[in-house]
Parts: C-alpha cells; structure tokens; sequence
C-alpha cells in the first residue's frame, strides 16, 4: 500500500487492476471483437454499397453492332436491245505552222516641236517692293540741298549716320545679350515675373538686386566696427599710395638737378 498525500493509503496497482470496470481485461476483450467484426462487414459490402453510391462507376450494357438488315432486297432490272458498240474517234486535222509576216520598219519623221516665246517668272512681293533698275526713285534728280553743302557738313553727315548705325549694333547686340540672361514672362495682364540681370520683377513691380534689408537686429555695433576698420584700411592704403608718389617725384627731382648739375660742370670744364 503506498500513501497519499493527504495520508491516507493508497490501493496497491494489482487491486486496482483487478476492480471490474471499462478498463477490465474482458471490456477490452469484448471492444475489440465488436470492432473487428464492423470491420468484415463493411469489408464485405463495400463493393456493392460503392456500385448503388456512385453511378459514374457502375457498368452499363453497350449497344451490341447493328446486324445484317433483314427483309426482301429489292433490285430494278433493265433490259437493253444492242449492245452499243464505241466507235473510234476521228484524227485530228493536221495543225498548219503560221508565219509571222516581216514587219515593215520605218524611220519617223520628227518635225520641229513648236516652242513659245521664253517669259520671265512673275516677281514675288519681295521684289516688287524691293526697288529695281526701273524704280524713279533712283533716277530722281537730287536735292539742291546735297550741292550747297560745305565739305565738312558732308563729313559731319558722314559722322552722324556711322555714329547712329554704331549705337544700333550696341543696341542690338546689348538686347541679344539681355535675353541671354532674361528670365522672365508676361501675363495675360502684361505683368512681368521673373529675374533680369541685376532686377526681379513682381507684376508691375521692380526691385534691384541684391536686395538690402538693412542691418540685423543686435549687429549695429559689429557692423559699424567693420565699416570703421574698412574704411581706414581704405585710408591707409590712399595715404601710403599718396606717400609713394611723393617720394618718386622727389627721387626724379633730385635725379634731373644731378644731371644739370653734371652738364654744367663739364660745359665749364670744356670752355676752360
């Protein structure tokens, strides 16, 4: 006998398995004839419970060939007189080869191909505006103006239109320039957006660039300390440049009494 937790004895193992209950030798014994027994009987009618479930997999009967019909066989007989004897064929007449007749070769007569008289082309729109040889214009007499001038009028004409054909090359070649470095577009409104050179455009607004704000807040002292410092740099460096004229033009001085001063003694050495 063992004990139990809670002290009390526990059952030995072989009293335990000899207790009748469903986990007795005969239960067992008994469970398992009953299972081998369902076992042979589905064994047994498996094939014909499948045949009456599926009847995909039952065999049905064909259809046995078609036999030799059966009945009077009905015949239609004609009867014929002569026997029609096949006559041959007549021969062919014989086929006569046909000449080709020579073909009479002629040289044509060709006659001279009537021509017009040559018209010159229509002139375009160009060269109608476009003045030519028979333009009066170029035939006019000129004005009496052009005689009564002097010789530097003419010149100062000269001058003024090579002066003006001048500024129209800066002119344009100052535009292509320009929309090289024009970034702007226009409106419906005719507003300009965009960046030019050195401006940016707003609608009908125009600022310069670079734009200047003014000075931060809190950097007003730093700035003017900077600006100071600049501009006594700038001071400096004028004042020293100021210096150096002076001292060159004092060395050329003092450089040009020497050679006077050398010329004048030997004119006096020479005269003695």
């Amino acid at each position: 006998m063992r004990s139990r937790p809670d002290g009390r004895e526990a059952p030995s193992d072989r009293a335990w398995h000899a207790r009748p209950g469903l986990g007795s030798r005969r239960v067992r014994l008994v469970a398992f004839g009953v299972s081998l027994a369902a076992h042979l009987i589905v064994l047994v009618l498996y094939p014909s419970v499948v045949g009456v479930l599926s009847p995909e997999s039952a065999a049905f009967p064909l259809p046995s060939a078609p036999g030799p019909p059966q009945g009077a066989i009905v015949l239609r007989l004609i009867e014929i007189d002569e026997a029609l004897d096949a006559e041959r064929p007549e021969d062919p007449d014989d086929i006569e080869e046909v000449e080709a007749p020579v073909a009479a070769v002629e040289a044509p007569v060709i006659v001279s191909i009537p021509t017009g008289s040559l018209v010159p082309p229509a002139p375009t729109a160009a060269e109608l505006l476009r003045p030519n040889l028979e333009d009066a214009r170029l035939w006019a007499e000129l004005p009496a103006e052009l005689f009564d001038l002097t010789m530097e009028e003419r010149e100062e004409l000269l001058l003024s239109a090579s002066i003006v054909a001048w500024y129209d090359s800066l002119a344009l070649a100052g535009a292509a320039e320009d929309r090289l470095t024009d970034w702007t577009f226009r409106d419906s409104k005719g507003g300009r957006w965009g960046i030019s050179e050195g401006k940016i455009h707003l609608g009908d607004i125009t600022l310069p660039l670079p734009l200047n704000f003014g000075v931060p807040v809190g950097k007003r002292d730093e700035i003017a300390r900077r600006m100071f410092e600049w501009d006594e740099i700038n001071r400096q460096s004028q004042r020293y440049l100021i210096e150096q004229s002076w001292k060159e033009r004092a060395a050329a001085i003092r450089a040009r009494r020497d050679r006077e001063r050398a010329l004048a003694r030997g004119d006096t050495i020479g005269g003695r």
